[in-house]
């Protein structure tokens, strides 16, 4: 016979007056043990899975992300070589490619709810199958993986460029970059939970820094270079003035790095409270207020300062700041709060293709630690990958090179969900028509599912609930950012783009052949036919579509079908889709 338990249930957890509850609203319950471990302990040694929201979540992770090093090292430079009005218009192109891959990430998640892992990795193997989402899922951690050194080489340039503005020894950026590397490392290894707390701390300062920023350009006292308001400051900078080697495209190529943190919250999908809804509001709240704040430093910038001095000091946004100090640290926290960003994303995305098996060689980082399941040896890898990208120590030259696998991934997810709002168009075949229709004539409504809706998520009768951003999505919105992010990556550096499509073809052909039977995606849609097809009705427009027109109350009358084509000689060289619909008497 079996030992009784020592104690009761009800005495277990605090006495029958204090029962436990039968469903525990706690996010981070694992098991029943868990409700006599100490706080500390708890708090302290004990990893537990947590939750978060749109803005303690998304937003703050976008914004540490979207708006960072670069606005605050490049954004003078930028002025001082496209002028304000290309200036301006570098911010729309980058921000227009952010909006329409926003709007497809948004629309893929509300698609695919059922693959919360591995963020772009995830939804791309919804609709594409693992294949290709395993390709573009290597591709978006390697962007992730150099965005990590630019982010480095950023803040030791800063660090460098405080103490000696005509910096001779390049290693020791280099060495700069490679000790924050391995301490950030350390940091993102503690988990989710410290990471995420740290950066609403992290955004804060770096809100102060901007205010900072504001004042000092406003009580600019007119001397080295900086003028202050100045109506001719402002006329000299409206214009370009490229330097030597500049180009609109060069310095589009240095700006749209800011960009790259808009994945940030996809990378959550797994540990959001509510995915569609909090990624959603998130990720568009965080890339409007970035996009403020890129007008607010190119705007102050271009009426306050000379143009000479934009060309030649990185610092300048530094040294106008009303306490310079202050502003130091919003730049070091900008560029430590983006190195965090990525060692969080990055690893996911990469242990979630490995555990996927799709690439067998890579299996061995699908292992995790703790609730959270964290990649400690993926993150790792990042880390170590990211320091032979140090050594390239100059931004300008790494600003390019990050963009492309960006773009790359941008590409990929706005063309997915273009594919599959296009597939859906088509899930009704023509055949299926007299199909709709059972033996009493009574119609049967079968229709597929708009691509926002959210009703996949409800069950019964419950009315499904619409939010508010998807009256945004819109196929041809993305069709048009799928589009104009492969153009982007030729005009900024036709030769890195060439070597980051061919390393993508080299993955997926290796996919191809590692993995030959992966499941496919849900996506049907072949671009090539649609074009054909497009092209072709442009130039020998089809005839106008038949429609078979059935009475509901016809108990006289039987149907069946002929079809044309096979019988009819001036039919022959038309596709074989009419048909004909003969009706007869019933005998009574």
């Amino acid at each position: 016979m079996a030992d009784p338990e020592p104690f009761p249930e009800e005495a277990r957890f605090g006495g029958s007056a204090n029962p436990r509850p039968a469903k525990t609203t706690e996010l981070w319950d694992e098991n029943d043990e868990s409700y006599l471990v100490e706080w500390w302990k708890a708090n302290f040694f004990i990893r537990k899975p947590i939750l978060f929201g749109t803005w303690d979540g998304v937003f703050t992770s976008c914004m540490l992300n979207i708006f960072g090093l670069v606005v605050f090292l490049r954004a003078g430079w930028m002025v001082g070589n496209a002028g304000l009005l290309l200036s301006c218009l570098i911010i729309v192109f980058t921000l227009f490619v952010g909006l329409c891959t926003v709007i497809a990430s948004n629309g893929l998640i509300a698609r695919c709810t059922e693959n919360s892992r591995g963020g772009i990795y995830g939804i791309l193997n919804y609709v594409f199958g693992g294949k290709v989402g395993a390709t573009v899922g290597i591709m978006y951690v390697l962007g992730q993986t150099i965005c990590i050194a630019l982010y480095v080489t950023g803040f030791a340039e800063a660090v460098v460029l405080k103490f000696d503005p005509n910096p001779t020894n390049h290693w020791l950026l280099r060495g700069i970059g490679i000790v924050t590397v391995l301490l950030l490392t350390v940091i993102a290894l503690f988990g989710v939970k410290y990471l995420v707390r740290l950066q609403l701390v992290l955004l804060g300062i770096l809100l102060l820094a901007v205010l900072d920023f504001v004042i000092g350009c406003s009580i600019a006292n007119g001397t080295s270079g900086m003028t202050g308001f100045n109506s001719t400051s402002f006329r000299d900078n409206l214009y370009p003035g490229f330097a030597e080697k500049q180009s609109f495209f060069t310095v589009l190529g240095v700006f749209f790095p800011t960009c790259t943190g808009l994945m940030a919250g996809v990378n959550m999908q797994g540990d959001l409270k509510s995915p569609h809804n909090n990624i959603s509001t998130g990720s568009l709240a965080s890339l409007a207020f970035s996009g403020v704040l890129y007008y607010v430093f190119v705007i102050f910038l271009a009426c306050t300062v000379q143009k000479e001095l934009l060309l030649s000091d990185y610092m300048i946004a530094s040294e106008i700041s009303w306490i310079s100090w202050m502003f130091l640290i919003g730049l070091y926290i900008a560029s430590l709060s983006s190195i965090l960003g990525s060692l969080y994303g990055a690893p996911r995305v990469f242990q979630c293709i490995a555990l996927d098996n799709i690439i067998p060689i890579i299996g061995v980082f699908g292992k995790g630690r703790g609730a959270n399941n964290e990649p400690v040896i993926a993150t790792i890898t990042v880390s170590l990958v990211s320091l032979c990208f140090v050594l390239v120590g100059h931004l300008n030259i790494l600003a390019p090179i990050t963009a492309m696998p960006f773009l790359l991934t941008y590409a990929a997810v706005n063309y997915a969900y273009f594919s599959l709002a296009m597939t859906e168009e088509r899930s009704i075949k023509p055949e299926s028509i007299l199909d709709q229709y059972n033996t009493e004539n009574t119609p049967i409504i079968k229709e597929s599912e708009p691509l926002n809706s959210s009703e996949y998520a409800y069950s019964g009768t419950e009315e499904p609930r619409v939010y508010w951003h998807e009256c945004l999505q819109s196929k041809w919105l993305t069709f048009v950012g799928a589009f104009l992010s492969v153009l982007m990556m030729f005009l900024i550096h036709w030769l890195f783009a060439i070597l980051t499509i061919g390393l993508a073809t080299i993955i997926y052909f290796y996919t191809r052949t590692t993995s030959p039977g992966t499941k496919p995606g849900a996506s049907n849609f072949v671009l090539s036919k649609w074009l054909y097809r497009v092209v072709r009705s442009l130039i020998h427009p089809l005839p106008a579509e038949e429609k078979i027109v059935i009475a509901t109350e016809t108990p006289e009358m039987s149907y069946k079908t002929m079809q044309l084509t096979d019988e009819n000689t001036d039919y022959q060289e038309r596709e074989k889709v009419h048909q004909s619909v003969v009706s007869e008497q019933i005998e009574t």
